[in-house]
């Protein structure tokens, strides 16, 4: 089947998924990235994972691991210094 040329696909969505989290899309990208999560499971636990991944990567902190290797997963993933 043929997808319409506004369709995102599963690819096309997963890398968009950071932007979308910092809310970094034009409303209509945003919306169809949205519209493509609501219709597929495989997309939206993608997205859980990925929020879950953050989440722990901003409980790191230096007496945790050593500070080469934070700061290297925080730049991998964009979170930036932890407090």
């Amino acid at each position: 089947m043929e997808r319409a040329a506004d369709d995102l696909g599963c690819g096309d969505v997963l890398g968009l998924l950071t932007d979308y989290l910092e809310a970094a899309l034009p409303a209509g990208r945003r919306r169809l990235v949205a519209d493509h999560l609501g219709a597929c499971p495989a997309c939206s636990e993608w997205l859980a994972q990925l929020i879950a991944t953050i989440a722990a990567l901003g409980c790191l902190r230096e007496d945790v691991m050593p500070a080469p290797v934070l700061a290297a997963l925080q730049a991998s993933f964009g979170t930036g210094a932890s407090s």
